[in-house]
């Protein structure tokens, strides 16, 4: 393979690697109590997104560094469809509806939709 077509594959292949993805995240399937999260979040911020969409990840332990920003997550939803949980907390209600928000809204910022539907970053952090 000539030396150029060696550099465009491993280019291509790098450009497929989520480069913002926490150290030690694994792809898990969310249990069947996240749906039911997903209806009462729908219903609460008055908007329909679609569950199935969701690219879920585990992070080893409680939290972990927080690649887009500084300091520690326990939970950090990336745009268009990827939540990433710390392990111990992926059954924290309002922490994964927190993120579900996130998606729902297609925002990284924190409107007021998170404080009516009482999954405020203070509540979900």
């Amino acid at each position: 393979m000539p030396l150029r077509l060696r550099w465009l594959c491993l280019l291509l292949l790098l450009g497929c690697l989520d480069t913002f993805a926490p150290a030690g995240a694994v792809v898990f399937t969310p249990p069947a109590a996240y749906g039911t999260w997903w209806a009462e979040i729908e219903s609460c911020a008055g908007i329909s997104g679609d569950f199935a969409a969701i690219k879920w990840y585990e992070v080893p332990g409680s939290s972990y560094s927080c690649p887009a920003y500084e300091g520690e997550c326990a939970g950090w939803w990336q745009p268009p469809h990827t939540i990433y949980l710390a392990e111990t907390r992926a059954n924290d209600r309002l922490l994964v509806e927190h993120e579900m928000l996130h998606d729902l809204l297609q925002r990284g910022d924190h409107p007021p939709a998170f404080q009516a539907c009482g999954v405020a970053v203070q509540s979900a952090r």
